[in-house]
């Protein structure tokens, strides 16, 4: 199913024609804003970048000339943030209101020691500077991640206050990321504020293609903390991470990276980025390939190339049409999950320490050779040679936006995402392998088509609404390769859901800003196609399905910000959902030749509630930043995998999906961050989650799994004589419980948490103007620690060393 065959797509482009016919008479001569970008001495900063936002979303960027004079023409009236950065400065952002036809000047003067001030657009879906955000929210943008010189989009969040990244083994394996105690698929991932899921996957989230995700063309990286449902729908129920592309602008420019390091890894990325026709056309776009020959064990290569590009044309200053796409092909080598030793090496109840069967026993064992067990209470991930994982994405969007007056604007957007995931093993390894080959391939399909109308009511109140159509295709193909053709599976499930949404928000500012106050609600209504089944999942056929019940959700937030202490104290409140996927419904399994079903078509969605309240703190002339968040969320229904067994199921199932209470979380969040002086950044972070479930799946264990009660973060970035950069991180939490199948049921093994410190260091080499080579160092792991994800070991000390050149 292509994409750009899609008649969602066609009825955009009609849209689109239509708009165009008549902007020419909508343009007018609009207002302009100009000025200089200076220093703390008054010197002009050339080569900065400048952005400006309207509060319903419109942004215009430019890059400032050699006297640091920058200039917009021809604006619409209203409110906008100026946002203004440069190396070697902190970020800078200014509020401003402009008149129709007004000529303003204004000069932005940058500071080199406090701490970058920022615009944010996931928390409320429209543009906002820090001190006016009333929920939680964490920046990480493009400079912080290649200074810690990260891989990866999930890496680059490991840093973020109340997030736990897990990576099951080595670079471009497995990860899953939870927020404040919550499970997987409770974390909703966007690009550019549209949602980014695979309908394919277990939970129809983006959890089974976040390894997936390499660091290419981002500018930054956004994350809510707290319900997001009513504004970006299923999955956001625990927060939001919205990946943000490079927008281009400005004189072209680029960069080129290569590095190599230990496990056999190869990284190259290229980047280019400008603007034509005075910044009227603006473009960026990125590629990367990672290679990775032998991984933990020596036998787990991976690759990935991954492209992300933008483009923006203004057709008038209040009309412009943007495209983007990011895409990625990978392929990774599995391994075997880790298991539980035998009983007699098991207390009789209770949680069991988690002890590993020693390497080299380890090693026999994937041999084949008589080993010894030890003290071992599991066994790790086990060497399997012929599994592997190929694995395909492609996520695009087209969005026309366009300012009819100074009160109102609207948005419509298309975004199409197709994702294919093959699964292959055979006869290789040593526990319960096929006899012959096998294949599962999930292909999934969405297409969202989202208008959106954002109209000011006065000067302080801001009002969204819209309408939102979204399709899913779900298809999974099962085949192997039994020399007996009677007996060879070939078996296809498709599924076909639509959904249709009406959402709407309002904003009140007041006191000059100070006081926010957000109110928004969403309506979510679902339609089920009779799905088709092949070769293979006999129960479900002729079972009359209906559609997962509508969805409701709201969500209110609140802020106040005393401009004499600097204080900003905030409380969100909000509950979410999440619809269950085609695979929780009609999902199956296959094994040596047979399906086992595992889903149930009556199953309900997952429903939250969720509070937060702080406060936010700058110090010292804004060189310190402090916050303390303390957060309590229910998951009062959600879907769980039995393997308890199930009595007169009426599909036959002995194992599989069914509705159960949820969970309780709560805890705290505090982070720190500081710029004492113009050569030191400083960040640090504690969560501490208290995470219980209401329905445990092992007898007396309350305590959710894969949660820490504790976690801590702290980060260093020192610049030394303008050309030295020396940056440490570390990631620590506590220990915490994973569950294995062991004497006849689940039993709860306790696993130290992580404790994971980089070192990286760097030399800028000035080439000649806007030109320099960065040459670098790192170290993952710099303390060697040996510490296991869910029982797959982590990989020990890497060194990885490589240039970057910039022009």
């Amino acid at each position: 199913m292509s994409i750009f065959n899609s008649p969602t797509l066609r009825l955009f482009s009609l849209i689109v024609l239509l708009v165009f016919s008549i902007s020419e008479s909508l343009a007018g001569a609009g207002a302009r804003l100009r000025g200089q970008v200076l220093d703390q001495s008054g010197a002009a900063v050339a080569g900065a970048v400048v952005h400006l936002s309207s509060r319903d979303g419109l942004r215009w960027s430019t890059i400032t000339d050699e006297n640091g004079a920058y200039s917009f023409a021809q604006l619409p009236a209203g409110e906008y943030l100026i946002e203004v950065e440069a190396r070697n400065f902190n970020r800078q952002v200014e509020s401003l209101r402009l008149n129709s036809q007004e000529d303003r000047a204004l000069n932005v003067t940058l500071r080199v020691a406090a701490v970058a001030e920022q615009v944010v657009v996931t928390a409320a879906g429209t543009a906002q500077s820090v001190d006016e955000i009333s929920k939680s929210v964490s920046l990480i943008d493009s400079q912080q991640i290649e200074h810690r010189n990260e891989l990866s989009i999930s890496e680059s969040l490991r840093l973020t206050p109340g997030l736990r990244v897990q990576q099951l083994g080595g670079p471009a394996s497995f990860t899953a990321i939870k927020t404040r105690g919550l499970r997987n698929q409770d974390t909703a991932i966007l690009i550019d504020g549209l949602r980014f899921r695979d309908a394919a996957s277990t939970q129809g989230d983006a959890t089974s293609l976040i390894e997936d995700l390499l660091f290419v063309n981002t500018d930054r990286l956004e994350v809510l903390r707290g319900s997001g449902s009513s504004l970006y729908g299923t999955n956001a129920i625990g927060g939001v991470i919205n990946i943000i592309t490079d927008e281009g602008g400005g004189p072209t420019h680029g960069q080129m990276q290569i590095e190599g390091g230990s496990l056999g890894l190869m990284r190259s990325r290229a980047k280019l980025a400008g603007g034509l026709g005075r910044d009227r056309f603006r473009y960026s776009a990125g590629l990367a390939h990672l290679n990775l020959v032998n991984g933990v064990d020596g036998d787990d290569a991976a690759r990935n190339t991954s492209g992300q590009g933008f483009a923006q044309y203004s057709f008038t200053p209040l009309i412009t049409l943007s495209g983007r796409i990011f895409t990625g092909d990978s392929f990774l080598q599995l391994n075997d999950s880790p298991f539980a030793a035998p009983a007699s090496n098991l207390p009789a109840a209770g949680p069991i320490p988690a002890i590993p069967l020693a390497l080299d026993q380890q090693r026999l064992r994937e041999a084949g050779k008589p080993f010894t067990l030890g003290n071992a209470t599991f066994i790790p991930a086990l060497n399997d040679p012929d599994n592997s994982r190929e694995a395909r994405f492609f996520s695009g969007a087209l969005a026309l936006t366009q300012r009819l007056n100074e009160a109102a604007s609207y948005r419509i957007s298309y975004q199409g995402v197709a994702t294919s995931r093959a699964f292959r093993d055979g006869p290789g390894g040593v526990r319960f392998e096929s006899p012959f080959s096998n294949l599962s391939r999930f292909d999934g399909r969405i297409d969202t088509l989202n208008a959106r109308a954002d109209l000011q009511l006065g000067r302080f109140n801001l009002f969204s609404a819209g309408y939102e159509f979204e399709r899913e295709y779900y298809a999974n193909v099962t085949r192997d390769e039994n020399p007996d053709p009677t007996q060879r599976a070939d078996a296809l499930t498709r599924i076909r859901q639509r959904s249709h949404t009406i959402f709407a928000q309002n904003q009140l500012r007041l006191l000059d800003n100070r006081f926010q106050l957000s109110a928004a609600a969403r309506v979510q209504t679902f339609a089920l196609s009779q799905p088709e089944f092949v070769g293979g999942a006999p129960q479900y056929r002729g079972v009359r399905v209906g559609a997962p019940p509508t969805a409701y959700t709201g969500d209110g937030s609140v802020s106040y910000f005393f401009a004499t202490t600097s204080t900003k104290l905030r409380a969100h409140v909000g509950n979410g959902y999440r619809a269950p996927s085609p695979f929780e419904r009609f999902g199956t399994s296959f094994f040596f030749g047979s399906f086992s079903p595992f889903g149930d078509p009556r199953l309900r969605p997952d429903r939250s509630v969720a509070f937060d309240t702080g406060i936010d703190q700058t110090l010292a002339g804004g060189r310190v930043r402090a916050s303390a968040t303390y957060f309590y969320t229910q998951l009062q229904e959600v879907i769980v995998f039995d393997l308890s067994g199930f009595a007169d199921d009426p599909f036959g199932r002995f194992i599989g999906y069914r509705n159960t209470g949820g969970s309780l979380a709560r805890g705290v969040e505090l982070s720190f961050t500081a710029a004492p002086i113009h050569t030191l950044d400083l960040s640090a972070s504690y969560t501490y989650t208290n995470s219980d479930q209401r329905a445990p799946s092992v007898a007396g264990f309350l305590k959710t799994f894969g949660i820490s009660d504790h976690m801590f973060t702290l980060a260093i970035n020192q610049q030394i004589a303008r050309r030295v950069n020396v940056v440490f991180d570390l990631f620590a939490a506590g220990q915490y419980a994973v569950p294995f199948f062991a004497s006849g049921g689940n039993r709860a093994f306790i696993f130290d948490g992580p404790v994971k410190a980089d070192l990286g260091v760097s030399y800028t080499l000035p080439v000649s103007g806007d030109r320099h080579i960065r040459f670098y160092g790192k170290v993952d792991n710099v303390f060697d620690r040996t510490y296991f994800e869910n029982g797959f070991r982590a990989p020990g000390a890497i060194f990885v060393g490589g240039l970057t050149f910039r022009f």
